[in-house]
């Protein structure tokens, strides 16, 4: 009898060892299924997703607290960097990142010139905006919603102070374009991360027509 306790006792350590060592990889694998069920519920306009309670604990999200009807915009896809994340409305609370990715303000649409998306990095590999470092300059970022589909070419990425705010200014007569924002370089003494990376993505294609650059007035004042 003490031999097999014994047995059981040591498989059950190398069951703990396999799923700690596992875990990022668990988490991600669960957290695309989580979304993609999000998504779904959303396609299919209901306001829950069903989603159970291992998903939710294992994923540490509440997405049947969302109510999708009212508070999801769309998703938002980067190829290049494995993305394929629930956009929410803003502002971009702690509850939003936790769930998928948000809007940075309070009102903001997406019909806006500049459209301002804000994800976490650090929910864990794979997670969010975890891997948009991943995206170069040039790749797509594609971004569906109920009005279709618009698809974006990133052709700027820096990185920026949290006090620099000018990224999320409109500018006139010009293309929509998004701008992707995440934390990036994390101080330990301050426990806080101190820049945002910041990708800019032009639109060039909405509903598989080619989107051309608005043309600026040359109307002259009369004197």
């Amino acid at each position: 009898m003490g031999r097999i306790l014994l047995r059981i006792i040591g498989v059950l350590c190398i069951v703990a060892a396999l799923v700690m060592f596992f875990w990022q990889n668990i988490r991600e694998y669960y957290t695309e299924i989580v979304n993609e069920k999000i998504i779904t519920a959303y396609e299919k306009n209901e306001d829950k997703p069903k989603v159970n309670e291992l998903e939710k604990w294992i994923t540490k999200t509440e997405p049947d607290k969302l109510k999708l009807k009212a508070n999801m915009l769309g998703y938002l896809k980067v190829p290049a960097a494995k993305i394929n994340e629930p956009l929410l409305k803003g502002p971009a609370t702690q509850k939003n990142l936790k769930n998928g990715v948000s809007l940075v303000e309070e009102g903001e649409k997406l019909s806006e010139q500049n459209v301002a998306i804000a994800g976490h990095r650090v929910e864990g590999a794979g997670i969010r905006f975890n891997y948009l470092d991943r995206a170069k300059v040039g790749d797509t970022v594609i971004l569906q919603s109920r009005d279709g589909i618009k698809k974006y070419r990133i052709y700027k990425i820096f990185n920026v102070k949290p006090t620099q705010v000018g990224v999320l200014d409109e500018k006139k007569n010009a293309l929509q374009e998004l701008t992707l924002i995440t934390c990036d370089n994390y101080d330990p003494q301050r426990m806080l991360f101190s820049e945002r990376m910041i990708f800019k993505a032009k639109l060039y294609e909405e509903n598989g027509e080619k989107v051309k650059a608005p043309q600026k007035s040359n109307t002259k004042k009369a004197a």
